[in-house]
């Protein structure tokens, strides 16, 4: 496909931004640690420990008929020229034969303080009562140098050497603490950088560039609306439109996607949509009970029908908990005649619902059957339109052989989850086999940062706050489905009339 070939751009959505750096903060944790056992294992194995031993000394001139000014300006330039001689080998081997030694194993150092005549002297050397050691020796040596060189100035011993009683290079809490500090840095804008070059959707942009397939429509991020009881708990709440915590603007983006429906239907005679995801966990299941929430709900009849039997979710998100008598896929599989399975009817809706509880690995063998056609095709007859939920492409090949029964199939897309190749790969997959694909939702979309979107209006001008009175059957009740049941014979091309209130 020609976006599949595109080069990968940074696409930058701070959502998903936020979200991978606080999904992989324990990697910039674990940096900072490494980076602290690093270098205890430097301290430990590598690392060998200097002692520096210091004295201060004034440098002046000698007493003359020189002004206080200008004795002083001499001291500063002499003190200058008394670093550079104190650092000359001639005066670390006076200092080693002073001690006895053949050479003088450790380092000299002299720097003088800015705009002053004290300069400061240091010895390093491996063992702390060797540098103090060579720093006296040079001290006594010193005029030997000096007087032959500078006659007219004076060196005063302002503070006197001490013994080193620590190691001068020894890493400080505070280097410490820097180092951590930048190791986990380090791992931050890594985490950042793998994120803004990851292929995926991240918003309506970034499908518009990587995706070769139409945007039907966006589904905003919508929050679980937990009480702090059950998030303790881990429960789970479906998002469903009709609930009364879920927002206007979740209710309106698949009021928008239905309008698109309502125009296949009456332009394509197109009935019978498939909808599946690329992966698990993309939000597809969901989606396809909101549709068909939201066609009942302009008052269509719907028939809902759950093919993804290998991992039916279908009965959760309407929280049917009844153990079903006879599974829907028994009757597509041949094990159990048409006529015993009811439609469970969806809050006194135009909604009905063919439901399975029980995962079947079997699918392969029935789901491409003439059965399951007939089945599809009386549904067709019976009903406006048929939604039917598959498993995800990558999951199973139940997908593929429904799309040839379908009118049209689309594909839920969730955002910064699966690559731009896999989506574009199962699109042009699903059109090689024979589906007339409709296009893509995107799901879980993130609203951008706008001052109207904080204070609770959206960009269309919507008022966004939740509790709202305003969506169809939000006071119906707790109880999910009524048992409206209705007989339907799929062994015949032409379908039975409905013996049941509500489906004529």
């Amino acid at each position: 496909m020609e976006k599949q070939n595109s080069q990968i751009k940074l696409t930058f959505e701070l959502h998903s931004l936020f979200r991978d750096v606080l999904r992989n903060f324990w990697a910039i944790i674990c940096a900072a640690l490494i980076a602290l056992m690093g270098l205890y294992i430097v301290e430990h194995s590598i690392y060998k420990p200097e002692y520096t031993s210091s004295s201060t000394l004034v440098v002046r001139a000698k007493s003359g008929t020189s002004g206080a000014y200008t004795s002083f300006s001499a001291a500063m330039e002499m003190a200058s020229i008394f670093t550079e001689v104190f650092e000359q080998p001639s005066v670390r081997q006076l200092a080693a034969e002073n001690l006895g030694e053949e050479k003088f194993n450790g380092t000299v150092s002299a720097s003088v303080h800015e705009g002053t005549n004290l300069m400061t002297l240091s010895v390093t050397a491996d063992d702390p009562e060797l540098a103090y050691k060579l720093l006296s020796s040079i001290l006594e040596v010193y005029p030997n140098v000096s007087d032959a060189v500078f006659s007219n100035s004076v060196i005063d011993i302002m503070v006197s050497p001490q013994m080193p009683t620590s190691p001068s290079n020894r890493i400080s809490k505070t280097s410490r603490k820097q180092i951590a500090v930048l190791a986990a840095a380090a791992m931050g804008m890594l985490i950042v950088l793998l994120s803004l070059l990851r292929d995926t959707v991240k918003n309506e942009s970034s499908f518009k560039e990587k995706i070769d397939s139409k945007l039907i429509g966006t589904i905003a991020h919508e929050g679980a609306h937990l009480s702090l009881r059950e998030q303790l708990r881990r429960k789970k709440r479906a998002l469903l439109i009709n609930d009364a915590f879920s927002s206007l603007r979740f209710y309106e983006d698949y009021q928008k996607i239905v309008t698109k429906l309502e125009y296949m239907h009456k332009n394509n005679d197109s009935k019978v949509f498939t909808i599946t995801s690329v992966a698990e966990n993309e939000g597809k299941s969901t989606a396809v009970a909101n549709i068909a929430i939201a066609l009942a709900g302009r008052g269509y009849r719907v028939m809902l029908v759950d093919l993804d039997v290998r991992k039916p979710a279908i009965y959760k998100i309407f929280e049917y908990q009844i153990p079903f008598k006879v599974e829907f896929s028994d009757v597509l599989s041949g094990k159990v005649p048409a006529r015993q399975y009811k439609f469970l009817r969806y809050k006194k809706s135009n909604l009905l619902i063919a439901m399975n509880k029980k995962s079947r690995m079997d699918s392969v063998e029935w789901i491409g059957s003439p059965l399951v056609k007939n089945c599809i095709s009386v549904m067709r007859d019976k009903m406006d339109f048929v939604i039917i939920d598959t498993p995800p492409v990558s999951a199973s090949a139940d997908a593929m052989s429904l799309v040839n029964i379908s009118d049209k199939t689309m594909l839920v897309v969730r955002t910064d989850y699966v690559s731009s190749a896999d989506i574009n790969d199962t699109i042009l997959t699903l059109s090689n086999v024979g589906g007339r694909f409709a296009g893509c939702i995107l799901n879980d979309v993130y609203r951008p940062f706008t001052m109207f979107g904080q204070i609770g209006a959206d960009e269309s001008g919507s008022y966004t706050h939740k509790y709202s009175s305003y969506k169809r059957y939000a006071g119906y009740g707790k109880k999910m489905l009524s048992e409206y049941l209705f007989d339907m014979d799929v062994t015949s091309d032409k379908p039975e009339n409905s013996k049941q209130n509500g489906q004529d």
